[in-house]
């Protein structure tokens, strides 16, 4: 039909327009709906499926756990013992057979109960049924020949004695319980790795038909049907059905006739899925199916289509009436819009008409609706401005024309670009494909579940698969179990929560990785293979989608040589405790010949040598104890590896440990030429709790390095030990140590291996100064085990710092009259010299007693400063060090200001109250720390080395508030007498005989004769069952003895005696050993011991240990000590001399004539030395003056002459170089100083030969 009315086309296309959409929209939507309740009836279908399927595979593995379990209890093992003993010795009908199934059936009665079995069997391993709660006909039949061998019973029996391992069998009818359904779980029991039988139990097949006839959820036709197959056409239903409650082990399923069997035959090829089909009726359902692999079972969760899809008829009825309502409502509207709308346009069409015939006078009516006119309104304006329009759309298509040209020459120009950059876009993806197929790693990408969709060759290689049987499965077939079967779960966790805790397989090594990283994994190979791989996954989108991509590489390779590598490594440690250990032994070996070395050099030094004698002894001396040095960081070494270096935390006072560490290397950085300064802040607390012996160790052996590498350099060698608080609380106190050298210093490399064990930079500085290598390395663990940290600071040629950072549990301090802190309560100090000497630090010593500071480092201000100083007593303190002092002009200042005064004020009391009083304390550099007294108002203390307590009592004294004792005492009085020897008799008398259990002969000389020297007497015995026997027969004040003899030890020899302690006195017992490794003093105490000494034995050691256990008095001496009541201790160390006879009492022995003697005969020679030394400086013989310097050196020091020994080896220095112009500034001092020892010499022996 044809419309030419626009009404007729109106009404026409309106219904058209109106109704089209809706119906399409309606049937959209309809189509939507059907599809919707068809996935959710699949979904719900399918989420059933899973949950029986779980709930059969959880009661199963129940059943597996149950049989484990009742297997590892122990009455089971004694049953399976008894009952297979009894049955095979005496049968079942026997009297022991029936005493022993009485004991055992009421335990298995309730376990069988409890957990609602039907019967529980013991199985020998020879397959009889020994044992069976229900004693049915099965019992004491044979399950490898018998009639029941080819059960489900006698299979998993089978089973688990042939693979020792749990398995649980199919369902099937089990004659002897009447042709029941029955499954039996069987698990083998193992004894101390032997099989003794068999423990099988019988299910009930009715809780596994529960779970599968209960229709929850699906409705009144739903059901489940669990096939098995049987053949490769049959699959045989194991459970009941719905619509055929005989069906479990009768109704058979074919296979063969599609699509009735479609659902079974996919669940029993071990596919997951869900969809329409036709079930086993013919009828067709939704169903679900899966596979239960450990029965190998076929699920099939099905629901009818009628019941499943009722709801869609339901909105297909509704759907047909709201389309007639929608339908009758737009013809409703249509006739009202044809009124109002289609009649006005009508009459606009008959106007346009007259119009285009070129009418253009005629006009529209303006009628209808506001917007109908609006239109006849804007028609007649249009046909007004229409000519002006005709004129403008000519010269518009003009300018048309003219940018249509344009534009196609820049979509020309923009289509050759867009040609020639697909060309280099083909380019670059051919490059980046042939990168990617030719690269060593295995590339491959996947979408976001896991599914390949591409790989490059090397997969092929790399797995054994080919690329056409990669591309389009899923990852992770390349991923072993029991990864394998979480993976797809966890793709689909991280592509919902962007978090996940693996990816593709378990980590090969420790750590685990995410998206982005790399990590060690383990791959498998088609073949099975297992196989080490380095994997890294990325994430990316393409079109909104997500993707990734793994890079695998082979690294069995790298995995072999890290496990060779971790071997090694293991053997390597093994090889170094065994090393450790050796090294302990032998240090123990050497020290006790070393024993016998020390101990006689110790002997033969206090008896009556010359010089050159004395000099020798003391080389050996210095050379064993260098040599024990040694010993002793091989043996801390050997501690360190072997674990057994222990830190003690006792009471000590910390700055007399630092100030003894630093004292004990002032000689040594005398003797390089090394400037040595120590400082020591005053806000340290005095008593701590550490290892005083670990912290020495460490200080004096990074402050010998620092000495040593500091020396033999052009330019004068500085080492600056600092100890400052750096931290401080009341429980816990951080001291910082700086220990600062100019030195060689070390590049970035050196100090890297610098705290390695053997390590010392390179080559040459072993050459170049010496050492083991072991120093430092013992110091940092040692400064790790009292939980400090070692840090170095340094660049070559610029010198090193150490810093040691050090926690500290602070002590109360304790109140000792010998350490009291001088107090300079208002005395006023001014001290003189610059930055980078010592000037900061005696301010803060001097500001901490109290005293009020002022600094002055500009001496060209100097005069200035003193002009405003207030009046009063001050101390001027003047940091010389290597230079001469301005005491002339500090003095001439002082007496320019005093006369200032003078002309500016009369002659009294205010004169004198304006006047300064200047006394001057002088720091040179030296390593002598007593103060002594130059000139009537200078103190000289030098700085090398310098006490806290040194520089106070020197302000002290020259502040007048301490007095100090120049008279020092004849040399006969100065020196303790030694003891005089005495007889064993004597000794036994006095209750003092010593019993020494020793068998190495050297060490019985030297013991012997170290106690003749001390004034005592002993007996020898060569082992500890002859030291024994001489308990036995005498009595003895205390034993002496070695822990390692022949016969009897001292530890068993210990024994012995304590276990006579009740029937005798108490006798102290002292071990000598060459073993100090931690621990060994302990286990001496506890052995019974009352102290210990450790070899080789030094001669206070023993003196100490002598006179704290044996009784009364000391030894007697040949004569009292008779040193005047008002001379103290401090005050002799403070009141210094040329010449100290300690040191040589140390040599010779408590012996004051042979001392005296040796004085004389030392002042005669150094007189006659000094006047060829001159000659020959005056004859230009620089060498000659240099040797007679060395011969005058080291009497000088073995006399005590200190001083002059040390001008005397700088004189021999500077002869050896023939260096006149050291010589020159050198002879002078030594004049002085050889006078003032002269006069010294002189006035000791005329005061010497009066007392006696």
């Amino acid at each position: 039909m044809k419309f030419t009315s626009l009404t007729q086309r109106f009404a026409v296309w309106f219904t058209l327009v109106s109704l089209l959409p809706i119906l399409v929209i309606g049937n959209s939507l309809l189509h939507t709906f059907e599809k919707e309740i068809k996935k959710s009836a699949i979904r719900n279908v399918s989420a059933i499926a899973d949950k029986k399927f779980e709930q059969i595979d959880s009661y199963l593995q129940e059943r597996l756990l149950d049989a484990s379990l009742i297997r590892d209890a122990s009455t089971t093992h004694e049953a399976i013992i008894g009952f297979s003993r009894i049955f095979k010795e005496n049968g079942v009908n026997s009297d022991e057979y029936r005493q022993l199934d009485a004991n055992y059936r009421e335990n298995f009665k309730r376990f069988v109960e409890d957990a609602k079995y039907y019967d529980l069997f013991l199985i020998s391993t020879e397959g009889t049924i020994i044992y069976s709660q229900t004693h049915e006909i099965d019992f004491a039949t044979n399950l490898f020949t018998g009639p029941y061998r080819d059960t489900g019973l006698g299979k998993v029996t089978r089973y688990a004695l042939d693979n020792l391992k749990s398995s649980i069998s199919d369902f099937e009818r089990y004659e002897p319980s009447r042709g029941a359904i029955a499954a039996f779980v069987a698990t083998p029991i193992i004894l101390d790795g032997e099989t003794k039988g068999v423990l099988a139990l019988q299910i009930y097949s009715q809780r596994v038909f529960t779970v599968l006839s209960n229709n929850v959820g699906l409705g009144d036709s739903g059901e489940t049907v669990v096939a098995r197959l049987e053949d490769d056409q049959t699959a045989l239903v194991m459970a009941p059905l719905k619509y055929d409650p005989d069906a479990a082990l009768k109704r058979k399923i074919p296979l063969n006739t599609p699509p009735s069997s479609e659902a079974m035959q996919n669940a029993l090829n071990d596919q997951t899925g869900g969809a329409l089909t036709v079930d086993y009726r013919g009828k067709e359902v939704v169903a679900a199916w899966r596979y239960l692999p450990r029965m190998k079972w076929g699920i099939v969760v099905q629901i009818d289509v009628e019941e499943a899809f009722a709801s869609v008829s339901k909105v297909h009825f509704i759907g047909l009436v709201i389309l007639i309502l929608t339908l009758l409502a737009a013809l409703l509207g249509a006739v009202l819009f044809h009124r109002r709308v289609v009649n006005p346009l009508k009459h606009l069409n008959q106007s346009a008409q007259e119009i285009s015939t070129g009418n253009l006078h005629q006009r529209v009516a303006i009628e209808g609706w506001d917007e109908m006119r609006q239109l006849a309104k804007t028609f007649n304006l249009m046909v007004e401005q229409l000519n002006a329009s005709d004129q403008e759309r000519n010269k518009a298509e003009g300018n048309l024309v003219q940018l249509n040209l344009e534009l196609e020459h820049r979509v020309a120009a923009r289509t050759g670009d867009l040609q020639r950059a697909n060309v280099a876009l083909a380019i670059k993806e051919e490059e980046m494909r042939s990168v990617v197929e030719h690269m060593v790693d295995c590339v491959v990408t996947t979408n976001e579940i896991g599914t390949i969709l591409s790989a490059n060759p090397v997969m092929e290689k790399l797995f054994g698969y080919s690329h056409e049987e990669m591309i389009g499965q899923n990852i992770s077939i390349i991923v072993p179990e029991p990864d394998r079967s979480k993976h797809i779960g966890y793709m689909e966790n991280y592509c919902r929560t962007g978090h996940g805790q693996e990816y593709v397989g378990r980590a090969y090594l420790s750590g685990s990785h995410g998206i982005g990283l790399g990590r060690e994994v383990e791959g498998v190979r088609k073949d099975g293979e297992r196989i080490e791989l380095y994997l890294a996954v990325s994430e990316y989108f393409v079109a909104g989608k997500r993707h990734f991509t793994g890079v695998m590489r082979d690294i069995r390779e790298h995995v072999h040589i890290m496990n060779e590598l971790r071997q090694a490594r293991i053997e390597a440690e093994q090889a170094s405790k065994a090393k450790s250990a050796f090294l302990a032994a032998m240090s123990h070996e050497i020290r006790t010949p070393m024993n016998g070395v020390i101990g006689m050099i110790d002997v033969l030094r206090q008896t009556s040598l010359s010089g050159y004698q004395m000099e020798m002894a003391n080389l050996i001396r210095d050379s064993a104890y260098a040599l024990l040095a040694i010993i002793e960081d091989i043996l801390d070494f050997s501690k360190i590896e072997a674990g057994k270096l222990e830190i003690e935390k006792i009471p000590m006072p910390l700055a007399s440990i630092i100030e003894n560490a630093c004292g004990m290397l002032a000689h040594l950085a005398l003797s390089k030429k090394v400037e040595l300064t120590l400082f020591i802040d005053p806000a340290i607390p005095e008593n701590v709790l550490g290892d005083p012996l670990r912290l020495r160790q460490v200080l004096v052996n990074i402050i010998n390095n620092a000495i040593k590498f500091s020396s033999k350099q052009e330019k004068q060698g500085k080492v600056s030990v600092r100890v400052l608080l750096t931290e401080s609380n009341p429980d816990q106190v951080v001291v910082t140590f700086q220990v600062t050298d100019n030195g060689i210093g070390m590049d970035k490399e050196t100090q890297e291996k610098l705290f390695k064990s053997f390590s010392q930079g390179d080559p040459s500085t072993t050459r170049r100064f010496g050492g083991t290598g072991l120093g430092l390395a013992i110091s940092h663990h040692l400064a790790e085990l009292m939980d400090a940290e070692i840090t170095v600071q340094s660049e070559p040629q610029q010198g090193s710092t150490f810093i040691i950072q050090m926690p500290f549990k602070p002590l109360p301090a304790a109140a000792v009259a010998d350490h009291k802190i001088e107090d300079l309560e208002g005395m006023n100090c001014l001290i003189l010299g610059d930055n980078d000497g010592l000037s900061n630090d005696l301010a803060v010593y001097l500001k901490s007693a109290g005293a009020q500071v002022e600094q002055v480092t500009d001496l060209d201000r100097i005069d200035q400063f003193i002009q405003e100083l207030a009046p009063g007593l001050w101390l001027v303190v003047i940091d010389a060090g290597q230079h001469v002092p301005l005491i002339k002009e500090l003095r001439a200042a002082f007496n320019a200001r005093a006369k200032k005064i003078k002309g500016a004020t009369k002659t009294g009391p205010e004169a004198a109250q304006s006047s300064i009083e200047p006394r001057f304390v002088v720091i040179k550099r030296g390593r002598r720390r007593q103060a002594r007294i130059e000139d009537i108002d200078i103190i000289t203390l030098d700085g090398d080395v310098m006490y806290r307590q040194s520089l106070l009592r020197a302000m002290a004294i020259a502040a007048g508030k301490v007095e100090m004792n120049t008279e020092t005492a004849p040399v006969v009085n100065l020196l303790k007498s030694g003891p005089e020897p005495v007889s064993r008799d004597e000794a036994l008398r006095q209750g003092k005989l010593i019993l020494v259990a020793e068998d190495n002969d050297i060490n019985q000389k030297v013991i012997r004769q170290q106690l003749n020297l001390l004034g005592y007497a002993a007996d020898i015995a060569n082992d500890g069952r002859e030291a024994l026997k001489r308990l036995q027969s005498c009595n003895y004040a205390l034993l002496l003895t070695d822990l390692h003899m022949p016969e009897m030890d001292g530890f068993e020899l210990t024994q012995e005696i304590r276990s006579q302690d009740s029937t005798r006195k108490h006798m102290p017992i002292v071990a000598l050993t060459a073993n100090a490794l931690k621990g060994e003093r302990e286990h001496c105490l506890n052995a019974g011991m009352d102290d210990y000494l450790s070899k080789p034995v030094q001669l206070e050691d023993l003196r100490r240990i002598l006179e704290q256990y044996l009784p009364g008095d000391k030894p007697a001496a040949a004569a009292q000590s008779v040193i005047p009541a008002n001379v103290t201790v401090r005050e002799m160390e403070i009141a210094t001399v040329p010449v100290d006879v300690q040191v040589l009492e140390k040599f010779v022995g408590d012996d004051p004539a042979m001392i005296q003697e040796m004085l004389l005969d030392f002042r005669a020679s150094a007189e006659k030395i000094a006047t060829e030394l001159h000659a020959a400086y005056q004859a230009g013989q620089f060498a000659t003056a240099g040797l007679l310097a060395h011969k005058l050196k080291s009497s000088a020091r073995s006399v005590g002459a200190l001083a002059l020994g040390e001008l005397c080896a700088a004189m021999e220095q500077a002869g050896k170089k023939n260096d006149a112009a050291e010589l020159a500034v050198l002879l002078p001092q030594f004049d002085v100083q050889l006078i003032e020892c002269k006069a010294y010499l002189d006035m000791l022996c005329t005061q010497g030969g009066k007392n006696a």
